[in-house]
């Protein structure tokens, strides 16, 4: 998509596993819930050990939440994903029904969550139409916009460990303009990704779900995206 232009779309309301980025889902609903970045997050055994990217959390562990969600985003971290939503909800169920209470509040048609850190489960299922729009609301607020432009982090706990987290979005720093946001992947899902990218006043989004040549494929497109907007303009349209 650029400047708001659907460009190219195959399969974009076909039901897949979201794998992470359900995690833009996740930081939407934490950020509309009473959110305190200062507020204090206790890891649980059950997120200390959580399958996936981690951050390395350990049980007992406390961290602030503004940097739990900061290693939500820049780590794909579901150590800090898993505590983040039990200390909201409670539990990951909890959490879920308020994502699926979201999806719909949204207009979402083809969405449903099961896990706040999109790991495969019966039933959960995004499509790249609902995940672009979740992309895009999510980009309005300035703690997501800021954590997923960022290429690598440093987390100090309250224990007193300083945990480094590099980002798992190799098209930042790389190719030119993009400013996130998240990427994923899952056995079921595949490697999944969503970018945006700025250049020369125009925006391009890209939304890949079970890409296999997820990098090389993005760049390409992103590039053929503005080459389109540029000719377009050159002709005066």
């Amino acid at each position: 998509m650029a400047d708001g232009e659907l460009l190219w779309a195959r399969n974009a309301d076909a039901i897949r596993p979201p794998a992470s980025l359900a995690k833009l889902m996740t930081a939407l609903v934490l950020l509309a819930h009473d959110w305190d970045p200062d507020a204090t997050i206790i890891t649980s055994r059950t997120a200390a050990g959580i399958e996936g990217s981690r951050l390395g959390l350990r049980a007992g562990e406390r961290l602030r939440a503004g940097d739990a969600f900061t290693a939500l985003l820049v780590r794909s971290a579901n150590d800090a994903c898993v505590a983040l939503a039990e200390h909201m909800a409670g539990s990951l169920a909890a959490f879920a029904a308020l994502m699926n209470a979201r999806a719909a509040a949204m207009g979402l048609q083809e969405s449903h969550f099961v896990h706040p850190c999109g790991l495969d489960a019966p039933g959960q299922g995004s499509s790249a139409r609902d995940l672009l729009q979740v992309a895009a609301e999510a980009m309005q607020l300035s703690e997501v916009a800021r954590a997923v432009a960022l290429t690598d982090a440093v987390v100090t706990t309250l224990d007193g460990r300083r945990l480094f987290m590099h980002t798992g979005n190799h098209l930042l720093g790389r190719t030119r303009g993009v400013e996130g946001i998240k990427s994923g992947y899952t056995g079921k899902a595949g490697k999944c990704l969503i970018a945006l990218a700025h250049r020369d006043g125009h925006a391009v989004w890209l939304v890949m779900l079970n890409a296999p040549e997820r990098w090389f494929t993005a760049q390409g497109m992103i590039d053929a995206a503005f080459a389109r907007v540029a000719d377009r303009e050159g002709r005066g349209e």
